[in-house]
């Protein structure tokens, strides 16, 4: 059997025990944190979404010039595809979600947690991803529009 010998041992300092708790506070609170950044995603999806379907719906018969170029209406198409699947992979972190474990099994708790954690950053990540390619997409079109303006 083999002998561990433990050397060097000092107590924490203040400011190690405040940083240590720091990071402890960081890691319980990162679901709340992710749910929050979730919901306001959401509310700029919506809003956006919201502006964009009311300029359409406001917009003179016949359509302007710049909505009947090919280019910028696919743009345009793809720009509300991409932020509406954003707004989806946000409804998706704050959507309840039964999470089941052991709850005489530390282990298992923590498991479980890690997974709540992890599901809900990747969904996070990709309703980022997903918003910010949206609002590029949408940037060109309004550029491309700027300059197909006479």
């Amino acid at each position: 059997m083999a002998r561990y010998e433990v050397v060097n041992v000092r107590v924490e300092t203040e400011m190690e025990e405040q940083q240590r708790k720091w990071f402890e506070q960081q890691v319980i609170g990162s679901p709340a944190a992710l749910d929050e950044a979730a919901r306001l995603l959401i509310g700029l999806v919506t809003g956006l979404l919201g502006v964009l379907f009311g300029v359409l719906a406001i917009s003179k018969d016949p359509l302007p010039a710049y909505l009947r170029v090919p280019a910028i209406r696919g743009l345009g198409a793809g720009a509300v595809v991409l932020l509406l699947l954003a707004l989806l992979a946000a409804l998706v972190v704050v959507l309840p979600r039964r999470w089941t474990f052991k709850p005489a099994k530390p282990a298992s708790q923590a498991a479980t947690f890690e997974q709540l954690r992890d599901y809900k950053e990747r969904a996070l990540t990709a309703a980022v991803v997903a918003f910010g390619l949206g609002i590029a997409i949408l940037g060109i079109a309004l550029v491309a529009a700027l300059l197909t303006m006479s």
